[in-house]
This record gives C-alpha cells, structure tokens and sequence, in this order.
C-alpha cells in the first residue's frame, strides 16, 4: 500500500498567537481529516514562545517587553524572528515511526540533518558527536544541548520540540537565520555559556539566501528523506474556525500564557 501524501503548507509570517494557534488547529484536526502536515512558516516581528511546561518568570525578565506565547511541545524557550519555522503533524504509521521514543526522534529529526546537507554544512546528533551523553537543560532552547538536538563541530543549530497523543506525533522546529544577541541579553534570564553553544546560518553560509528557496529546500529534503509525496495546499475550513477560536480563547489569554495552575490542552 502506498503512503498517504503528506500535505504541505508554505505560510507566511504571522505573530506567535497565530502560528501557534495554527498549529494547533492541525493537530487537533488530525483524527478528523486524516492528513499528515508538513507547515513551514515565518515571524512579522520578534516573539518568544515557552515550554509547555515552563514559567515565564523563569525565562523572561521583569522588565521585558517583548511578545510571548505558551506552546503545547515541551522543550525551552525561544526567540523567534529571523529563521525558518517548521511543524510537522501525523501519526506514528505514517512515517513507520521506530518504537522507541528516543530513536523516533532521532528518525524524524533526520531530515533535517538532510536540509544542512544540502547546504554544505556538516552536522550530527550531539549524541554522536560529544563522548557523553547530554543532558545540559537551560530554560533556553539555545542554551541547552540533549542527546538528539543536532550540532555543527558542537555548537546547537535550531531546536526543536514535540508533543505525543495516543499515536500522533507533534513536532516543532526552528531554524535560526540570525540570532538577535543583544536581544536575548536584553530579556532571557538564562544565557549560560549561550555565545559558545548555538551557531546560526548566516554564520555559516558564506552569503544570505533567499528565505523562500531555504523554506522549498527544507520541504525538498523533507520529501526525500522519507520517500513520500507531497501536495502543496491551504487550511481546512475546519482547521480554519479551530484556529480563530484557539487565537480568541486561547493564545491570546493571560489564562494561558502567564499561569501554569491553570494549564489544559484540551
């Protein structure tokens, strides 16, 4: 039996109420429309998302002023501007996921480590590249380093999260173009040793690429890491009223974003 396609949404740039948002619609969707997504999409200004779990008197200064939102993946904090952004939704027969937790994640992660191919740049799992294990969790994603987050000569390049369900998978990405320093001085709490961990693409590349063919090459190595058909398409009506509400209801609520008491994915 051949594979269903998977779908692709190309998005645009939007604020982390609605990409969040977004995302979530697609999730929520899956058992109803039934189709594996692939959306790869941009930031109109600078956001931070936080863990699931995290709080954000931990991550983010008093004084900050910058825009946040709670995602539903785990993982550490991020600052979100100039990058490439990547969800992926689907179940576990979709991809002949491995049973293994930890080795799933490798698995799934192996196209990414397709697309820095692509693009001449060496990379490995931090397991494979650090003669211990890692397990170096900071409240920011670009500060931390675990065994599958994947590395250029051991510096952090992108990070990225999941969230489980029964037997669907959920995962976030983030692909650095440019890493805003001062700005992560100005508002992060934690930057241990952040400078020496975490390597972007412009510091890579030797010149800027065009963000619509990095975003169709991510895409491209997506599809040939797992042998699968994609079909490029928008939301579903369906998808579009969940995200409306979740923008409405959710993501843009204090309720949400600021009190872990109060946290529900339902």
């Amino acid at each position: 039996m051949m594979p269903k396609p998977f779908r692709l949404i190309v998005d645009g740039n939007y604020d982390g109420y609605y990409n969040m948002a977004v995302d979530e619609a697609i999730f929520r969707n899956y058992s109803v429309l039934n189709r594996p997504t692939l959306r790869i999409y941009g930031w109109d200004k600078p956001f931070v998302t936080i863990g699931y779990n995290q709080d954000k008197s931990q991550v983010l200064k008093p004084e900050s002023i910058i825009p946040f939102v709670r995602r539903i993946t785990g993982g550490s904090a991020i600052l979100h501007y100039k990058e490439i952004t990547y969800s992926l939704t689907c179940s576990d027969k979709d991809l002949n996921f491995p049973k293994s937790v930890k080795e799933s994640y490798r698995y799934l992660c192996s196209f990414l480590k397709l697309f820095y191919e692509r693009l001449g740049l060496k990379t490995e799992f931090a397991k494979d590249y650090f003669p211990f294990s890692c397990s170096d969790y900071q409240a920011l994603c670009f500060s931390s380093c675990l065994d599958y987050d994947i590395v250029h000569r051991g510096r952090k390049i992108g990070g990225n999260a999941q969230r489980r369900s029964r037997n669907l998978i959920f995962q976030q990405g983030s692909i650095p173009w440019v890493i805003d320093y001062s700005s992560l001085s100005e508002n992060f709490t934690d930057l241990v040793k952040f400078n020496n961990k975490v390597v972007s693409l412009s510091d890579l590349l030797p010149e800027e690429k065009d963000i619509f063919k990095l975003q169709a090459l991510l895409a491209q190595s997506f599809r040939e890491n797992f042998s699968v058909n994609m079909v490029s398409e928008v939301l579903d009506r369906l998808e579009v009223q969940k995200r409306d509400l979740l923008i409405k209801e959710k993501y843009s609520c204090d309720r949400w974003n600021n009190s872990l008491k109060m946290l529900s994915f339902s």
